[in-house]
């Protein structure tokens, strides 16, 4: 597992691993609470698709470092998780930041699996080229309820609104390099602020269309967050959670 953790590449494949195993967790509990019918079946879908895909890509890290996947996904410690801090927030069962949360994330790792297609390493590239049609459909999703929310009534705009004020300050976050010494134009994928930039001019598009705003600033490469491990207290809770049928039974598989 250390050498795994050591491992530039790995702590790239990780990080996107991480968002989608944490969010498809903390996600899931909104199955059968969404406000409509239509909504409760599409949450549970991009929750589910968030877990395989992480699935999709600890196998590649156990191929790459002989290890089980879900030893990979259970059995670290929290401090080893690359999970940005945008994705443990709680939503408090708020749908408007359960929305612009997911929104967020998905139009981040939707550039992120493309650069990972880019990748010849194993079969990485493949391996996230498969991924990227039901991302994009996420985003697809995603980005017509921000709209629709966005212009509705009153009340639907300014929570959608209060929303992105609330997570705007920790979305610049999902930026942070897992690994301190990677340099720019490292395994990083094209750069981090070729990365943010691109990203920034995406979801300006959308938020224009939804009559919304949001201030998103890219953090400073020193700034240490859930990237390397550097957690929100509430996220060992969520970890307590997330781990506690494979602790119970180790035997247990996904």
């Amino acid at each position: 597992m250390q050498n795994m953790l050591a491992d530039q590449l790995a702590n790239i494949v990780l990080m996107h691993a991480d968002d989608k195993l944490m969010l498809g967790h903390i996600q899931s509990d909104w199955t059968g609470l969404a406000p409509i019918l239509e909504e409760d079946i599409a949450a549970s879908a991009m929750a589910q698709d968030d877990l395989s895909h992480a699935l999709v890509l600890y196998e590649f890290l156990g191929e790459r470092f002989k290890l089980d996947p879900d030893a990979i996904a259970f059995d670290r410690d929290p401090c080893d998780y690359r999970c940005c801090d945008l994705v443990t927030i709680p939503d408090e069962f708020d749908w408007a930041t359960s929305v612009v949360k997911r929104w967020l994330t998905a139009t981040f790792s939707q550039l992120g699996l493309h650069r990972l297609a880019t990748m010849t390493e194993g079969d990485l590239g493949d391996r996230a080229k498969r991924l990227l049609d039901e991302q994009t459909i996420q985003v697809t999703h995603l980005n017509r309820w921000m709209t629709r929310l966005g212009r509705g009534s009153i009340e639907s705009h300014d929570r959608m609104q209060a929303a992105l004020d609330r997570l705007s300050s920790s979305a610049g976050m999902m930026f942070e390099p897992p690994d301190a010494t990677l340099t720019e134009d490292e395994s990083f994928c094209c750069g981090r602020d070729e990365l943010f930039t691109e990203w920034a001019k995406g979801i300006g598009i959308t938020l224009d269309a939804a009559g919304l705003s949001a201030t998103i600033t890219l953090p400073d490469r020193s700034t240490g967050g859930g990237r390397r491990g550097e957690h929100a207290p509430h996220f060992i809770d969520q970890h307590a959670e997330l781990t506690e049928v494979r602790h119970s039974d180790p035997a247990t598989s996904w």
